[in-house]
């Protein structure tokens, strides 16, 4: 083998583990990006979030959602805290579509959803609850925003 072949071969060589550190740098990023995304950037859960919390993602912000059923009462008791732990809501809530309360079973909060909003909790059936104390407000807002009125 001539010398001007063993340098053909040598740069050759280092060409392929060039490509090969390149290839694993690249595979590794995209590992990292896909990691992150399927975690998502849900924030540390505050002390005073119940631990069977649910984070739901909003369009610049998320909020924390928890839900209970009481059977003695036969209702639903919801909470809805911010980002930080703040409550926003802590008390009755009442079914959309006027049926009955969701019973413990149906209370899994849907974390991402083009209809979910701060004042009221998207169950994963489709069942939407909302604040008793104001039920009206927020039915002719989902009413808007389900397209059932044309105004706000």
């Amino acid at each position: 083998m001539t010398s001007e072949e063993r340098f053909n071969r040598k740069s050759e060589l280092q060409l392929w583990r060039f490509r090969g550190r390149a290839f694993a740098a690249v595979l590794g990023m995209v590992l990292i990006v896909f990691g992150f995304a399927s975690v998502g950037c849900r924030p540390a859960r505050p002390s005073n979030v119940p631990l069977d919390s649910a984070y739901v993602f909003g369009a610049k912000a998320g909020w924390w959602q928890h839900c209970s059923y009481d059977p003695k009462q036969d209702s639903d008791h919801c909470q809805i805290f911010n980002m930080g732990g703040e409550v926003l809501a802590d008390e009755v809530f009442l079914p959309y579509d006027g049926g009955r309360a969701a019973k413990e079973s149906e209370l899994s909060v849907v974390t991402d959803s083009n209809l979910t909003g701060p004042n009221y909790i998207c169950l994963k059936n489709g069942r939407i609850l909302i604040p008793k104390s104001h039920f009206e407000q927020e039915k002719h807002f989902i009413d808007w925003r389900t397209g059932k009125s044309k105004t706000l």
